[in-house]
């Protein structure tokens, strides 16, 4: 009878057990589901500096390493170097799973301080337009606050989705 009761007691024992481990698990998948909600495409972006990332946007694909980001831009270098507009990537692979949340002081230059680099340095251009448009290629003309002339066209920032060149405007 005694090897019953032990039977039993270890029986409810373990079952104790058990929920316990399910309840932090409940808890700690909570506390993990929080915290991802709180960062951004951003943070992750800021992580993958240094590192090969692989992305879409506007119908190409685009593999090199991430070297810039700043105010909705990331340039990615590989045989060419690609100023991507951050609203217009579609999909993202990266090694890294990280987050970095602090800021560098030169994230809040943008696509207008990029442009303006490469036309300072005579750069061709090639521009891809948002929602396939279309691509233009030629040399800044005018980089203004909110829009590019070139090849004698007026672009705003908004409708630009890339743009690629042989040098790299934040070296």
């Amino acid at each position: 009878m005694d090897d019953r009761i032990d039977a039993l007691l270890s029986d409810l024992e373990a079952m104790h057990s058990t929920r316990e481990v399910h309840a932090r698990r409940g808890e700690l998948a909570e506390e993990l589901a929080a915290q991802a909600a709180e960062r951004t495409l951003a943070e992750r972006l800021r992580a993958t500096l240094g590192r090969p990332v692989q992305l879409r946007a506007a119908g190409r694909e685009i593999s090199g390493t991430a070297c810039f980001l700043g105010a909705g831009i990331l340039v990615v270098t590989g045989t060419e170097t690609v100023v991507v507009a951050l609203d217009s990537i579609v999909e993202l692979r990266a090694s890294i799973r990280r987050h970095h949340q602090v800021p560098d002081g030169l994230e809040r230059l943008g696509l207008g301080s990029a442009l303006r680099r490469l036309s300072a340095a005579r750069e061709e251009l090639t521009v891809v337009l948002s929602g396939d448009r279309g691509t233009i290629r030629g040399h800044a003309e005018m980089v203004a606050a909110d829009y590019l002339e070139t090849a004698g066209r007026i672009i705003p920032f908004g409708s630009i989705a890339l743009v690629s060149a042989r040098i790299n405007p934040f070296e």
